[in-house]
């Protein structure tokens, strides 16, 4: 006799399925791909449970907090539920059932995890993060810290052939900071919006596609004097990318950076922003900075001078530098001597504003790992840099970076040949992770098959997800605009699910209720007998299901035989049915069985 399963499971499955699809609006969960796990829940609701372990499985590479691995973890044991071994197992059952699987194939899930994150499987994210990257603020070490940070930050195409540009002429901006405490420098929040086009006239074009990673901040990247077309973004007029939405998943963007032309003055609110220091402030260095003045009249020449001080002296870079004092650029130019790139671009903006050269601070990235294969350049969070930006009269902003001064082959090669550089002593003070980086640099191949998972990684993104993050359907998406419908595919999505969860759970109520009161009674008694590992066994009738549990338990071999006799009868309707007489039977048996268990235990 082939008989029906226990719904209850798939039961639990389908509230469980659509509480889950609710849950992707909270916060902790906004960057993961709703495009992706949506299908997944619906397939998982109608049972296609191998379609949903492929859609499952490409999205958990979006993973990057404890809250969405956890959220992926009870997408995993809803998916593994209703595949447990036996068949008419109740929800609590199936669940322990697929907890216990979970469990035992953690190794390989673990590997599943590191190959569907593709390249990023040495990225360090910290779970508890909810901002990654360059802040909008710079104090001595925060831009050190961002060393032991392995996540990727961008990738960047080029859409002309630039095999001239060597990493040393990628300075990718984030941020302008101009006001500074005499400790933090900050970002103005006043924005000044730029709308103004590309200038037709500029001499040189750089056009670039930048695949920007989710980190939950307001701002963009691009090279010098960079404009993008992305929609909702605005250009600032220190040069900033800002977006009026918060960067929660990859986007893409095209950038044009031009050769910034010659500005002839500079108006009278950014130069005095530009020239603000915190009164009385390093003595010494206004001291020093006034001197030098003194011989050199011409802007230029007084920077050049500063750059020579950097250089001639025995300054050091180091990502663990001595702590400084209150007067920290007093006590850094003329006593420690030694920091990493933030240090240096405080203390020079502060030296030229003393000096009366206006001076900004800049955040952002430096450099990259440029991946032949498909001709992009990787940027990841180790490559964090601050720099400065100083104005000259009849060329406008100029960049000035003290660290070549110091450490040329931090720009010129990249942070890990730097760190590949130092004394075995200097190393040995490093991170743990940084250490293991440079080991696996080290081995023979590594960056070989780096760049192929990091190609394969990306040139999947290009091809499957559009500028957003999202699946590509363009030529859906501008038909469904033109009839008025250009929001369809998102709710569309989410009704579909409510609509299949509803149905889903009516037809599974209607299955209940076709089931003949004979065999829900001998499903409830089925479920009892599993607890004491003698459930029934696939393509076992139920007169032969109770024989077997009347050899184990003889005692009450006869009424376990009369039990399955009545059922059987009562199923196959050859004999009117005693609801009541069945459960009695059925509690006494099963009463006497935990009783004899508990005598033999004891």
């Amino acid at each position: 006799m082939d008989l029906m399963v226990d719904n209850r499971g798939q039961d639990l499955v389908i509230p469980a399925a659509l509480i889950a699809s609710v849950a992707l609006i909270l916060p902790a969960l906004q960057t993961q791909p709703w495009w992706l796990i949506l299908p997944c829940l619906i397939c998982l609701i109608l049972r296609w449970r191998l379609l949903a372990f492929a859609l499952l499985f490409a999205a958990i590479s979006y993973a990057d907090t404890w809250a969405s691995g956890v959220y992926y973890l009870g997408l995993s044991l809803l998916l593994l539920m209703p595949m447990h071994s036996n068949p008419g197992a109740n929800s609590a059952t199936q669940l322990l059932g697929a907890l216990r699987q979970v469990l035992l194939s953690l190794p390989i899930f673990a590997v599943i995890v590191a190959l569907a994150a593709g390249a990023r499987w040495t990225e360090q994210r910290t779970p508890t993060q909810t901002m990654t990257g360059v802040s909008d603020t710079m104090t001595p070490g925060s831009v050190s810290e961002l060393v032991n940070d392995s996540n990727l930050a961008m990738r960047v195409r080029f859409t002309d052939d630039t095999t001239a540009l060597q990493s040393q002429d990628l300075y990718w901006r984030g941020l302008v900071l101009e006001d500074f405490d005499g400790r933090t420098w900050s970002r103005s929040n006043r924005l000044q919006f730029d709308l103004d086009p590309v200038p037709t006239q500029a001499s040189r074009q750089l056009k670039y596609l930048v695949t920007l990673e989710p980190n939950r901040q307001f701002w963009l990247y691009g090279l010098h004097q960079a404009y993008t077309s992305r929609a909702q973004t605005y250009r600032d007029a220190r040069g900033m990318l800002v977006t009026a939405d918060m960067v929660r998943q990859r986007i893409r963007y095209p950038v044009t950076s031009i050769l910034p032309p010659p500005e002839l003055r500079l108006d009278v609110e950014s130069r005095q922003r530009n020239l603000a220091l915190p009164a009385d402030s390093n003595p010494q260095t206004r001291q020093w900075i006034g001197n030098l003045r003194a011989r050199h009249e011409n802007d230029r020449e007084l920077s050049a001078a500063v750059m020579r001080y950097f250089s001639d002296e025995a300054f050091f870079y180091t990502l663990t530098p001595t702590r400084t004092t209150e007067a920290q650029i007093d006590d850094f130019l003329f006593n420690t001597r030694e920091g990493f790139c933030e240090h240096y671009a405080g203390a020079l903006t502060f030296v030229l504003r003393a000096a009366g050269i206006p001076a900004r601070v800049v955040t952002g990235y430096q450099g990259g790992d440029f991946n032949p294969i498909t001709d992009h350049w990787t940027v990841y969070q180790y490559n964090a840099h601050a720099w400065v930006e100083a104005w000259f009269p009849g060329s406008g902003w100029e960049r000035l970076d003290p660290t070549t001064q110091i450490a040329p082959e931090r720009i010129s090669s990249g942070i890990d040949a730097w760190l590949a550089s130092l004394s075995s002593d200097a190393e040995r003070n490093l991170d743990a992770g940084i250490r293991q980086r440079l080991q696996l640099a080290a081995i023979p191949g590594y960056h070989s098959m780096r760049n192929s998972l990091d190609a394969l990684q990306y040139s999947w993104n290009l091809s499957m997800y559009d500028n957003e993050g999202s699946l590509r359907t363009e030529d859906l998406s501008d038909w469904l605009t033109g009839q008025g419908l250009g929001n369809l595919p998102v709710w569309l999505l989410a009704a579909l699910l409510v609509f299949v969860g509803l149905r889903a759970t009516l037809s599974g109520r209607k299955r209940q209720h076709r089931l003949s009161p004979a065999l829900r009674e001998y499903l409830r008694l089925n479920a009892r007998l599993r607890h004491a590992g003698l459930g029934r066994e696939p393509s076992e009738t139920i007169k032969r299901h109770l024989e077997r549990v009347s050899e184990t338990w003889p005692e009450n071999a006869g009424q376990w035989q009369r039990l399955g006799r009545m059922l059987t009868e009562a199923e196959y309707r050859t004999a009117t049915m005693d609801r009541a007489d069945i459960r009695r039977t059925a509690a006494q048996l099963l009463s006497a069985s935990r009783r004899r268990r508990a005598d033999h235990t004891g």
